[in-house]
């Protein structure tokens, strides 16, 4: 009985070396060893990656050879988006033919304007010169005469309009452009 109580160290996993004969010996665990103690050898061995790793290594080669086939116009891709490309040059420039024409309309009717004044103040002019009061009128009543109603109906636009053909300034609210319209109309 007085042997089962006393443990020796043999039974409790020590042997008399001091080293551990559960660990195969060397007393050191080779999984706790430390990367610069391996040496260079285990570091240049590959380590296999796992699948996910590896499905995105596919992906960006597969995707890196996509880029590549578009960048040469080998891709559906590609010809759609330069036959958009191409359809969106075309329709831009037919706007900018349009706008362009739109603006060279606009400055021949303002310059058509513009002579058409001139003609009148010319008119006005020499008739001042000769003293004859029925050229002057002649001159005006090319230009409609409106009533005091008329004038009233008429939105801002068609006011501005309307005194720009009789010479007259065209800044100003609706009342005011009203108003300089019924008066050179009284006047008239």
């Amino acid at each position: 009985m007085g042997g089962e109580g006393i443990q020796t160290e043999r039974t409790r996993g020590i042997d008399r070396g001091g080293k551990s004969q559960y660990r195969g010996g060397g007393g050191t665990n080779p999984r706790m060893m430390k990367m610069k103690d391996l040496g260079t050898a285990v570091v240049a061995e590959e380590v296999p990656m796992t699948r996910r790793e590896r499905e995105e290594k596919e992906k960006e080669e597969k995707a890196a050879a996509y880029r590549k086939r578009h960048e040469a116009g080998l891709t559906e891709e590609y010809k759609r988006d330069m036959a958009k490309l191409a359809e969106v040059k075309a329709r831009r420039e037919a706007a900018a033919k349009k706008v362009k024409e739109e603006e060279e309309a606009n400055k021949a009717a303002e310059e058509a304007r513009k002579k058409a004044m001139e003609r009148v103040n010319a008119e006005a002019y020499d008739s001042d010169d000769d003293g004859g009061g029925k050229k002057k009128k002649g001159g005006k009543s090319s230009i409609p005469k409106l009533d005091k109603i008329t004038i009233k109906k008429m939105k801002p636009a068609q006011l501005k309009e309307a005194l720009k053909v009789r010479g007259l300034d065209i800044q100003g609210n609706a009342k005011q452009l009203t108003e300089r319209l019924v008066k050179y109309e009284q006047e008239r």
